[in-house]
């Protein structure tokens, strides 16, 4: 298995604190990203970010998208597989996961583990199938709550996609209970609206 070293896929989320605005309110609008193959809700418009990630040899572009609102950071990043290792992406998934997992200290403590899908595009919005992770971030500036998601798609041109959509909420100081938070209704735009080729 190719090494990602320090991959930084959590850092290219929290460094996407550092060039945010803040606003006050949840004001969803669609974020058309065609070049990435996807469509997303996002309560406004969102700041971009790009970098290029070493794997098997070859620099696999990395492209962040970015919003924060409050306490809330909503962020998905996308990166592109292309065909001469798409027999990869697989374990590259695998690889992103473990990563963010391990950077989050998420390990420490097993996720809670939420089914959850996504719309594929097309007439009939049929439904994808995906699974939510929500856990705690103990960091010494506070605790974080994140909910991640992972999705695979093809691309059309033999490659591959991996979607990360993540939320990060910096937690109340006295916070014990993260998972209602993480999957309060005032989010759903953001995770059940999110559209792909």
């Amino acid at each position: 298995m190719q090494s990602l070293g320090s991959v930084k896929v959590v850092g290219i989320i929290l460094v996407g604190a550092t060039i945010l605005g803040c606003s006050p309110k949840l004001d969803w609008r669609t974020v058309n990203t065609e070049r990435l193959g996807y469509t997303a809700l996002f309560p406004e418009k969102p700041k971009q970010a790009e970098r290029n990630l070493p794997y098997a040899g070859l620099e696999l572009q990395q492209t962040l998208e970015v919003v924060q609102i409050d306490d809330a950071i909503m962020s998905i990043t996308t990166i592109a597989v292309p065909s001469s290792i798409n027999a990869q992406a697989g374990a590259l998934l695998e690889q992103v996961q473990k990563t963010i997992l391990q950077s989050a200290n998420a390990l420490q403590t097993t996720p809670t583990k939420h089914p959850s899908q996504y719309v594929i595009a097309g007439p009939s919005r049929s439904k994808g199938l995906a699974e939510d992770y929500l856990f705690e971030i103990q960091n010494p500036s506070g605790k974080r709550w994140m909910r991640v998601r992972w999705i695979m798609r093809p691309d059309g041109e033999g490659g591959s996609r991996i979607y990360q959509q993540s939320l990060l909420i910096l937690a109340p100081a006295n916070a014990k209970v993260f998972q209602s938070e993480l999957t309060a209704e005032k989010w759903d735009p953001f995770f059940d609206e999110f559209r792909v080729q």
